[in-house]
């Protein structure tokens, strides 16, 4: 699952494995109340029956704005069908110049990001 914290909405993406993603929302950019956020995981989790892996991005508009609240309302402990991890995607500088002429390989990053999330 993955967690994007804007200031007007927060949005959510859930992929299961060789299914792909089974669900998208937008949600408030803060929840009306502190535990909100993981009870939401922990629901999740037990409506299909699977772990959950969480993703919050460190580097989103509402974490950078609030991270104290963010870190509060993620709490120090999920239940232990719940992981969190925050994420920050480093921005892509200097592409290498060197292999560009060869062209995108976009089957071959689809191919590994299939093997790697089950997302197509």
């Amino acid at each position: 699952m993955s967690i994007e914290p804007g200031s007007t909405e927060c949005r959510l993406t859930i992929s299961v494995g060789l299914q792909g993603t089974v669900l998208k929302a937008r949600l408030p950019a803060e929840p009306a109340h502190e535990r909100s956020v993981i009870l939401l995981l922990e629901a999740l989790s037990l409506w299909y029956g699977l772990p959950l892996h969480a993703v919050i991005d460190a580097d989103a508009l509402g974490v950078l704005q609030h991270p104290e609240k963010w870190s509060r309302w993620l709490g120090d402990a999920p239940a232990p069908h719940v992981q969190i991890e925050w994420v920050a995607v480093p921005q892509r500088r200097n592409p290498d110049r060197f292999l560009e002429p060869m062209g995108d390989f976009l089957s071959s990053r689809r191919l590994l990001s299939f093997a790697a999330t089950g997302r197509r």
